[in-house]
């Protein structure tokens, strides 16, 4: 009995002991997994909050553009605005000799001419109903076709719009005073066209316009003179056939 009852102790004690590493090993394991826990969780919100700024940020993007689409038209606005009175600006300073508002004036005149000829030429229909190209800018705000028409001559000369009313305010500006001068005689009066702009046309428009026009009628003349050389080769062979 006393042997059966200390083998029953002794297997208590060893049961115990089992119990007491267990518990031990649990405690040691524990904080372990707390901290594997906490981290996972901290982990868990930080990418809900990374998910929650990308929702606040696509928002704020989308609202700024919102913003911006808004303000486009009246930013469109000032900017013509500004335009036009750095336009009237340089008008007025008249910084040009008289000899060269004369030359500017008439390729001015020129273009103006040639607007209204090619509307004509496309529309045959409007010819005694526009007289003049003033005509033709007053009926194109509410004549479709003609406004149509009207796009597709600028385009061909390569002009916008503000680029016509520039020409038409330097028109307006100088038509009191100034002179026509054929194409043939505006180089005598002023070899550099490029300087003279850069010094007396602070205007951005205006000397885009002006600088412009003057490289449009130089290409032109050049094509004619090419044309009338091509002509002159051309006609002693014909004579020369006969015999």
């Amino acid at each position: 009995m006393k042997r059966w009852g200390m083998k029953s102790e002794q297997r208590e004690i060893k049961v115990e002991r089992q119990k007491v590493k267990t518990e031990r090993r649990e405690l040691k394991a524990s904080p372990e997994r707390i901290s594997m826990e906490l981290l996972s969780y901290r982990v868990g919100r930080l990418e809900k909050r990374i998910e929650e700024l990308k929702t606040e940020f696509q928002e704020l993007d989308h609202n700024a553009k919102e913003l911006i689409q808004s303000f486009e038209p009246q930013c469109e606005i000032i900017a013509q605005e500004a335009g036009e009175d750095e336009l009237w600006s340089s008008l007025l300073e008249d910084r040009l000799t008289l000899v060269e508002v004369n030359i500017f004036f008439s390729y001015v005149v020129d273009m103006l001419q040639s607007l209204h000829l090619c509307v004509l030429e496309k529309q045959p229909g409007f010819t005694s109903i526009l007289p003049t190209l003033s005509s033709i800018l007053r009926r194109k705000a509410w004549d479709m076709e003609l406004e149509a028409t009207w796009a597709s001559v600028l385009s061909e000369f390569g002009l916008t719009e503000s680029d016509v009313k520039a020409l038409c305010a330097f028109f307006v500006t100088h038509c009191n005073e100034a002179d026509y001068y054929p194409l043939k005689d505006r180089h005598m009066y002023c070899q550099n066209i490029q300087e003279v702009l850069d010094t007396a046309v602070p205007s951005r428009i205006l000397h885009h316009c002006l600088l412009h026009l003057v490289q449009l009628a130089e290409l032109e003349n050049s094509m004619v003179a090419s044309e009338q050389q091509l002509v002159k080769r051309a006609s002693p062979r014909r004579r020369q056939r006969p015999k």
